[in-house]
């Protein structure tokens, strides 16, 4: 019973509490967005873009080279422009440009931010796609922003500046060094040749030698040049192989030209087709079929017409698979490629071995000379190229002289921060979008809460939730309530208030028990509406043709007389105690079928009327002569009495009011009526209480009738209990 811990519907309980979620939304969406604005600092950012990786036009390639960020990369893994990145942010560039601007501005030290706080607020992108490098930063004072910032920019074009003149100052001191170590290398050999010469009385290395030695150096570069060449080709040329799956180019060359003739795509396409319709026919029919045999007559001529158009083009002494065919423009650019790599490395190895020739010839006829005029120019040639490499220094080294000298870099500064006019933060939209986050999540807590917190049944979800027990009727509101039989008249000529208590009725006689014919009315306190539900049940049932009696046992509300314009006569209490035949004290309405028994004189002790076997008779009685008879009973949270008088009946239907009900007596009630082993019918929802149901209970005129009913409303309830225990 009520183990459900929320069993609510959101929507229902939004509706419920709609007034409070709003003005919970409202409230909570105003004040946050005012707080948000009231402490959050005003913010203005501005930026400026750096182009890194741009090469410096420079007087030498040396500095070129310095200024070529992709030289500098350490591995091939490094972005040299996301590198920058993080330089930019480094301490040392915000501290340098941090003093600067300190030097050059009026504003004082405490409005300035710290090292730490410049390394948060700066923020660094790299725009995909290109080496540019934006950089942002937000400060409470504009100018402060932009001034910063721009300072900021330009001690990276200095540390970067001073970077590169290092470098170029590495360069030149190298170069030096290497100058004079090769200056004695050239020495040396001048004085080598020198003495050989004096010693073999050499002057002059003739003209003829020296000719002979330059073309033989320019043959040997050439045949190195050629031989990388070669194995590139090669490289290539295997590569195309594998690609094309042909060992020549003239295999090449015939698979590309029958890919390329129409004549044989249009037979291979028919030929496709037959072999696709053969497939088909040889699956339906057998190989002896005609039409089997007339496709494999139309395959075997187009094959003989696809290989003579084949045979014009391949060479008789060659065969072309299917797989080498270039079908398509792809397979065919291949092919081209793959024939002019060929040719092209054929070309090459003609040439080396021309080269190679010469070579041979060269050598031979610088072997014929003296060995000691081959020593010569032995010693000739490392002075040459020692006095080559010298000069080759010096260049450079002046190179290096004249990059150091100019101001070099390979970052560039794209515009200046501009001061911003509009502050970024706080940012109008996010802090109402945000507010407008919590105030949701507070309107729905507040729901969440007032729903916890409620104490009554509100919708016929909760009730089936908390009492786990059917709501087999949801009833309408009348207004006015019936406060006599012309008002009941009215009613029950209007469909709309027929109609629910005609399905509930339907519902009733649906339950699958013939002899529910006597059902108990009860409620869990007054004021809820159970006579209500009682009498426009019965009179709907009477004008249905069902034969119908209302039994009121509830001793404190005595309406039924007053309702139906019924004298007051003899009643329940009459055919308790005095032992009046209970059909003398049945009174017929002026609704069909409908028929009364009062309550009768009020008795002092109510449930000793209740208690007797007299009551259990008049039921058992009453249901012989009448399809339903419905008995008003006194609430329960009051009264055992319901749970008495479902002893005799069929069963129970408990009516409820919505926001009216207390959750925790409904409950209670439930289980008072399943301990004492009443049969519940179900839950009816009412929201319509007569008027004399709100007026004070007959029984409760003096405080000593409140103290007895309470009395015997205990006693009461001992008595159903072992009641339930002998029927049981």
């Amino acid at each position: 019973m009520g183990k459900a811990a929320f069993p609510l519907s959101s929507t229902s309980a939004i509706k419920r509490h709609s007034w409070a979620a709003a003005l919970t939304f409202v409230s909570v969406l105003v004040g946050v967005a005012a707080i948000s604005f009231a402490i959050s600092p005003r913010l203005y950012e501005t930026s400026i873009r750096l182009l890194v990786g741009q090469k410096e036009v420079g007087l030498t390639s040396l500095g070129q080279a310095l200024t070529d960020i992709n030289n500098k990369a350490p591995s091939k893994a490094a972005d040299p422009v996301a590198t920058q990145a993080e330089l930019v942010k480094s301490p040392q560039v915000l501290r340098s440009a941090l003093k600067k601007f300190q030097k050059n501005s009026e504003i004082p030290v405490e409005k300035l931010p710290t090292i730490e706080q410049l390394q948060q607020a700066i923020r660094v992108e790299i725009i995909p796609a290109t080496n540019l490098l934006q950089i942002s930063y937000q400060n409470p004072y504009p100018k402060v922003s932009a001034d910063l910032l721009n300072e900021i920019a330009k001690l990276v074009m200095v540390e970067n500046t001073k970077l590169i003149r290092t470098e170029a100052s590495s360069v030149r001191k190298f170069l030096e060094e290497q100058i004079a170590q090769q200056q004695i290398k050239l020495k040396q050999a001048e004085i080598a040749e020198r003495r050989y010469r004096e010693t073999y009385s050499l002057v002059a290395s003739e003209t003829q030698t020296q000719g002979l030695i330059e073309s033989l150096t320019e043959l040997e570069n050439q045949e190195r040049q050629l031989r990388a060449q070669l194995q590139e080709a090669r490289n290539k040329d295997q590569s195309l192989q594998q690609v094309v799956g042909v060992n020549d180019s003239q295999g090449a060359y015939v698979a590309g030209r029958v890919g390329q003739d129409e004549q044989l795509k249009e037979l291979q396409r028919q030929l496709t087709s037959v072999e696709v319709a053969l497939t088909d026919a040889r699956f339906r029919w057998t190989d002896e079929h005609p039409n089997v045999l007339a496709l494999l007559h139309k395959r075997d001529e187009l094959r003989s017409l696809y290989n003579q158009q084949l045979s014009q083009i391949v060479p008789a002494n060659q065969a072309v698979s299917s797989s080498q065919v270039a079908s398509n423009q792809l397979s065919q650019d291949l092919m081209s490629l793959y024939i002019t790599s060929h040719i092209e490395r054929q070309g090459l190895e003609n040439k080396l071995n021309v080269v190679q020739s010469d070579i041979q010839r060269l050598r031979s006829r610088v072997a014929k000379i003296p060995s000691s005029q081959q020593a010569l120019v032995s010693l000739t040639r490392e002075r040459e190229k020692a006095d080559k490499a010298l000069k080759a220094l010096e260049d450079k080294l002046e190179e290096a002289r004249i990059a150091e000298g100019q101001i070099l870099s390979n970052i560039r500064i794209i515009g200046q921060a501009e001061i911003p006019t509009d502050p970024v933060s706080p940012r109008p939209l996010v802090i109402i979008v945000l507010s407008t986050v919590i105030a949701i999540i507070a309107a729905g807590a507040m729901v969440l809460i007032r729903e916890l917190m409620a104490s009554t049944l509100r919708d016929t979800s909760e009730v089936e939730a908390w009492l786990e027990t059917p709501v087999i009727g949801v009833l309408p509101k009348f207004s006015p309530a019936t406060s006599s039989l012309a008002d009941l008249n009215n009613l029950l000529d209007t469909s709309d208030s027929v109609e629910p208590y005609r399905m509930l009725l339907k519902t009733l006689e649906s339950a699958g028990k013939e002899s529910a014919r006597v059902i108990v009315i009860s409620s869990v306190s007054g004021g809820e509406g159970k006579s209500s539900v009682a009498l426009h049940l019965a009179a709907v049932a009477g004008i249905l043709s069902r034969r119908t009696l209302i039994i009121n046992a509830d001793f404190q509300y005595p309406m039924y007389e007053s309702l139906l314009n019924l004298p007051s006569s003899l009643g329940l209490t009459e055919v308790i105690t005095e032992n009046v035949p209970w059909q003398n004290a049945v009174q017929q309405t002026a609704i069909p079928n409908l028929s009364v028994l009062g309550s009768g004189k009020i008795p002092d002790r109510p449930s000793m009327i209740i208690e007797t076997d007299a009551m259990a008779e008049l039921l058992e009685e009453a249901a012989k002569h009448y399809d339903y008879v419905i008995v008003d009973s006194a609430p329960i949270k009051n009264s055992a009495d319901a749970a008495t008088l479902s002893q005799f009946s069929d069963g129970v239907l408990l009516v409820v009011k919505p926001n009216t009900t207390s959750r925790d007596a409904a409950m209670q009630a439930i289980s008072n009526l399943q301990k004492s082993g009443s049969v519940v019918l179900g839950v009816v929802m009412n929201e319509t209480v007569l008027p004399l149901e709100k007026a004070p209970p007959a029984l409760a005129s003096t405080v000593e009738r409140k103290q007895l009913a309470a009395a015997e409303h205990s006693s009461s309830w001992s008595m159903v209990k072992e009641t339930g225990k002998h029927t049981g």
